[in-house]
């Protein structure tokens, strides 16, 4: 209790301070990003470049204080559209190989559909986005305050509906690996129960999300037919390697053109993984451990994110592994997840512009799925027109 107390005090202290130091740090960051050539990246708009000063700024603050993201199961101003799901019932939740025994048990958890609640009897083919949020295991939600225009966003462009599910936070109790992965369980299995077709089912992660995707990749794939294979998987900026040194974030090339702190990284890290654990597990740093895979992999990623690099090298080597499907779209002048960022930083059309060759990526998958061909397809380069001047495929 004192140690609540403690913590409690602290951040309201450590908030006190932020708060006092953005009143003269923003007004003077707003005054120096007005020349082009002074702005982390002179390609930038004036609200790209202060999106990214003031994430840069949320983020110092939230690892020093080790905010805690109020989470909660009930409906609020979603209303219908907030659910919240039990358990499975079936035997999908088996022990992962070289994972210390845990006392983490999968629990009720919530989630948000956008645009609106799933209709079984009008819905059955429809096509369903299983979306989970980022925020590096401590932080966000999948609540309208902080996902509803990347949700609405990925509705309108994908012709589907998506449901983001509120996985447990490393910050919360029991909230360490695998929490969110029982989770991710959980709501795949919500769906097929629900009367969706896996088939139907298109995975979908931003940063920490996207690591949570790939992690049910490989399981769904080392446990072929427990629950069936989805469409596709969309990866947004993922976070592949846990293992690495927070120090390398910020020695990376593009540290001064990114708002991901080795300081978040280091938090996160400590928050999500047990201590007994190897960071080198290939469900903590996948980077590490290529699969091969059945399920089409789009991978989409920022030229200047400090993530650039081991986000390439992963879709490298998983292309590497025969029979797999991987495309990746490099955004120029892009930071990490634009994604979940967008609205706050500014690259809305950017990211509708990945999510148009996200979507004509799906399609391409499906025809293939049609003609019994997805096995033997490999996709390694595309040309899709859509604003290529700001797009670089692999």
């Amino acid at each position: 209790m004192s140690s609540i107390f403690s913590h409690q005090l602290m951040t309201r202290i450590w908030t006190v301070i932020t708060v006092a130091i953005c009143c003269v740090r923003v007004p003077l960051l707003g005054l120096y990003n007005l020349p082009r050539a002074f702005r982390r990246h002179p390609k930038w708009t004036y609200r790209q470049a202060m999106g990214v000063e003031l994430l840069r700024i949320w983020f110092a603050y939230a690892s020093s204080v080790k905010f805690r993201f109020p989470t909660s199961l009930e409906s609020g101003k979603e209303r219908e559209r907030f659910v919240v799901i039990q358990p499975s019932t079936r035997d999908i939740y088996r022990a992962l190989p070289n994972v210390p025994k845990s006392t983490v048990k999968p629990q009720p958890m919530g989630g948000t559909w956008y645009p609106r609640l799933y209709n079984p009897s009008e819905d059955a083919t429809q096509q369903v986005i299983l979306h989970f949020h980022g925020g590096g295991y401590v932080l966000s939600s999948p609540r309208d305050s902080e996902c509803r225009p990347a949700g609405l966003a990925l509705c309108k462009s994908m012709d589907a509906l998506s449901f983001f599910p509120q996985y447990r936070l490393a910050t919360t109790p029991d909230g360490r690996f695998p929490a969110a992965f029982q989770d991710a369980l959980t709501a795949y299995a919500y769906l097929i129960d629900l009367g969706v077709r896996s088939s139907d089912i298109v995975l979908s992660g931003d940063s920490a999300g996207g690591h949570l995707v790939v992690a049910l990749l490989r399981y769904l794939s080392d446990n072929h037919g427990l629950l069936g294979d989805p469409r596709a998987a969309l990866l947004w900026s993922p976070w592949l390697n846990l293992a690495a040194d927070p120090a390398d974030i910020d020695r990376s090339r593009n540290q001064t053109t990114d708002f991901l702190l080795g300081s978040f990284v280091k938090w996160a890290v400590e928050a999500f993984v047990p201590p007994d654990m190897d960071l080198k597990h290939p469900y903590i740093a996948p980077a590490y451990h290529p699969f091969s895979t059945q399920i089409p992999i789009w991978v989409q990623v920022g030229c200047l994110e400090v993530l650039h690099d081991e986000t390439v090298l992963f879709a490298d080597r998983m292309l590497k592994i025969r029979n797999n499907v991987v495309e990746v779209l490099e955004v120029p002048y892009a930071p990490h997840d634009i994604f979940l960022a967008a609205s706050i930083a500014g690259f809305e059309g950017e990211v509708a512009d990945a999510m148009k060759v996200a979507a004509k990526f799906l399609a391409a998958k499906h025809r293939y799925l049609q003609d019994d061909l997805a096995s033997t397809v490999s996709v390694a380069e595309t040309s899709i027109p859509v604003n290529l001047d700001r797009a670089v495929h692999r």
